[in-house]
């Protein structure tokens, strides 16, 4: 019997969760997920980057989510309010609730992510296929 994955080495990191845009000018990176072959069970891991001029997409997920940022400036927006981030800044994203990020900077947004593992498709649908309700399109 194999032992339980403990890390994640760069070149196993994959792309594409879902706030990723397909000119890639937001990165979505999953680190710690059960398809980079975590058996976690409570939380998972993720990087995303925002270009400088670009921002996410309006989402809203049924978990909790925590952004911790460790590059560059922006802003996120929660129910139409801006607050500004810069580095060594966190956020709490409260489950069912409408938010984005913005870079404003002139590097990329670098945040950590890490939230419920409900944001890994493993729930059925809640009203879409995705865990994650994308209300606005890239």
């Amino acid at each position: 019997m194999s032992q339980p994955k403990v890390v994640i080495y760069p070149e196993e990191v994959l792309e594409g969760a879902p706030m990723q845009r397909a000119d890639r000018a937001v990165r979505d990176l999953k680190l710690i997920y059960p398809e980079t072959g975590f058996d976690a069970m409570t939380l998972c891991l993720g990087v995303v980057e925002i270009d400088p001029g670009h921002h996410s997409p309006l989402h809203r997920h049924r978990c909790e989510e925590v952004y911790y940022v460790v590059q560059g400036t922006g802003e996120i927006e929660v129910e139409g309010e801006r607050y500004p981030l810069r580095p060594g800044c966190a956020v709490l994203n409260r489950p069912n609730v409408a938010h984005r990020v913005y870079n404003t900077g002139e590097e990329p947004l670098r945040l950590v992510v890490v939230g419920g593992i409900m944001l890994v498709p493993l729930w059925p649908q809640w009203p879409t296929a995705s865990p994650y309700e994308i209300l606005e399109q890239s």
